[in-house]
């Protein structure tokens, strides 16, 4: 039987601190470690306490000598470095993370989005092997002519152009072997990594990184699994299917599966290379215009969009029909977050900074509830410096970015969700300012932002949902009794529970554990020191000089634990 790749797995059963229990996955630990310390980053490791919790790993790596990357490098060029090196897991949490200002500073943000995918390409053979047993059929049986060559490769899949025996041209994208195991793996390091900063370094709490590896190994799972971008290209298709402006690949089940997917060939012009589509005698202005209402729909009107529509993915074809390709990530907004999101926009274009506040507040999460007066100036202040300049300097993705970003300073979590959103928009509007620098992408949403504001008030609407919350009330009015009647039994039976949560002891606990095991340890060297000496006074044989060997041996064993526990303490600066 396969085993199914499940990437909460580790995550369920390898907790932070029980490295005892990861040793089958300690080789790939040491590779990691050895690839941070070689960029420099040893006081990363210290300041999460890797050495605490990933002791072997950690301390054979450090024993070994290794070249570190030449220091004039910055420190933004050394993660990107490392994480190429560390391989596609990494590179996909990189590619996540350039987009969270909230996060990390702008000079990360912009090295992070310069991290390539593009990796050696797997041989022939082990595709071919691949395909086959996938699609259980011989490669002559599916396809007539097959390219040995790829047309791309990437660190998740590659991509070969065929024609299937049926006589179509198509695509055939391939997962490359043994990835999910891999890809389990370094999960599995990131969650313990992303746990220790959570609980080692001062900030990071809020920002909750243990949850961002969660979330960044379900949106890898949808990737990893065909199907499901299948699934994606059939629902863009159906939600665009009157689109005369759109084509979308159709994909050939027959020939596809988890792991191979076989898609409609598109002879195409990236939207991005100008000079072919002039040469061509297209319009760039309209192809400009019809990328960006393509985006405006999927976001405002079907809330499902294409999370990555760099150039590599959007091609102008025959008839000047826009087509995107690669739906492995998808973003996906329900009709609460785009009213939301709608409002936050609307009242940004009419400077008030009140409602945008509000509308902000309803986008976001909090733990605690932020000081009004402070939040409400910094948008004011964000309205004042960007709302006012040329069109050509502005850019509504990093405006969006940037006032998101503010957001945390007052202690906002923002939905995955929009983080995507952004992502999508900056992509996206850095194609259409090529096609057209003067392209006004504020004056292009507009319409869509007033569509979902009015749409909340349509007679419909509000029809359907005051017989919802009728139908809400009158099922609450009829559990009501029941959920009371359960509480006091509870009660009565004496099950019912208080739960108490504590933060801000994790250092008194590790206090506590260090000291108590100097003084377990103190209590062994003692003991070993009085158990020598008797051995010695009963003079107990074999001798050596006429001093009793174990005894003798016992003391040399207790000198080298003392010595030990002494550096330890001063290790430490503990005295």
């Amino acid at each position: 039987m396969v085993k199914r790749f499940s990437p909460f797995t580790a995550m369920s059963f390898y907790p932070p601190g029980v490295i005892s229990r990861t040793y089958h996955h300690v080789q790939r630990y040491r590779e990691v470690i050895a690839v941070f310390l070689r960029y420099g980053f040893d006081e990363f490791l210290q300041l999460v306490h890797a050495n605490r919790y990933l002791n072997s790993a950690f301390r054979i790596s450090r024993r070994k000598k290794r070249k570190k990357v030449a220091v004039e490098r910055s420190r933004p060029v050394r993660l990107r470095l490392a994480l190429q090196d560390l391989g596609p897991t990494f590179v996909k949490m990189g590619q996540i993370l350039s987009t969270r200002a909230d996060l990390l500073p702008d000079e990360y943000i912009q090295e992070l989005r310069k991290l390539e995918d593009d990796v050696p390409s797997v041989a022939y053979p082990e595709i071919k092997e691949k395909i086959e047993t996938e699609l259980h059929a011989e490669m002559d049986t599916l396809f007539s002519d097959f390219d040995k060559e790829p047309l791309a490769a990437a660190s998740i899949a590659q991509i070969h152009r065929a024609r299937l025996a049926t006589g179509e041209q198509v695509v055939v994208k391939v997962q490359r072997p043994g990835l999910r195991q891999r890809i389990d793996t370094d999960l599995e390091i990131m969650y313990t990594l992303a746990s220790l900063m959570e609980k080692h370094v001062d900030g990071w709490s809020i920002h909750q990184p243990s949850k961002i590896i969660r979330q960044m190994s379900h949106m890898l799972r949808k990737e990893l699994d065909f199907t499901i971008e299948a699934s994606h290209i059939q629902r863009f298709s159906h939600q665009f299917q009157k689109e005369r402006t759109l084509h979308v690949p159709r994909v050939y089940s027959d020939v596809s599966s988890e792991k191979v997917l076989t898609l409609e060939f598109l002879d195409g012009i990236k939207a991005t290379n100008l000079d072919l589509l002039k040469d061509k005698g297209y319009d760039l202005k309209q192809i400009a215009r019809q990328t960006a209402e393509l985006m405006m729909k999927q976001i405002f009107v079907h809330g499902f969009f294409h999370a990555d529509p760099h150039a590599g993915n959007l091609f102008v074809l025959e008839k000047q029909e826009i087509s995107f390709i690669d739906f492995g990530m998808m973003g996906t907004m329900n009709l609460r977050l785009r009213q939301h999101f709608a409002d936050l926009l609307f009242h940004i274009s009419r400077h008030d900074e009140s409602a945008a506040t509000d509308a902000l507040l309803k986008l976001t999460t909090s733990q605690r509830t932020p000081e009004r007066g402070a939040l409400e100036a910094d948008v004011a202040e964000f309205m004042t410096l960007h709302f006012y300049k040329p069109i050509r300097q502005m850019s509504f993705g990093r405006l969006l970015q940037e006032l998101l970003n503010k957001t945390t300073r007052h202690g906002l979590r923002i939905p995955m969700e929009i983080f995507l959103l952004i992502k999508a928009v900056s992509t996206f509007e850095s194609v259409v300012r090529q096609l057209d620098p003067d392209f006004d992408i504020l004056k292009e949403t507009a319409p869509y932002v007033r569509r979902v504001r009015m749409d909340r008030i349509h007679p419909s609407r509000l029809t359907r949902n005051l017989f919802e919350s009728g139908l809400s009330a009158l099922e609450f009015l009829k559990e009501l009794p029941e959920d009371l009647r359960a509480f006091v039994r509870s009660i009565e039976e004496g099950r019912a529970r208080v739960a108490f949560e504590h933060h801000g002891l994790g250092p008194l606990i590790l206090g506590l554990e260090r000291v108590s095991n100097r003084i377990a340890f103190a209590i062994v060297l003692a003991a070993l020191v009085v158990g020598s000496s008797l051995m010695v006074h009963a003079g107990i044989p074999p001798t050596w000089n006429d001093i009793p060997v174990i005894g003798l041996i016992g003391f040399l064993l207790a000198t080298v634990m003392g010595f030990g526990l002494l550096v330890s303490i001063i290790r430490h600066g503990k005295m």
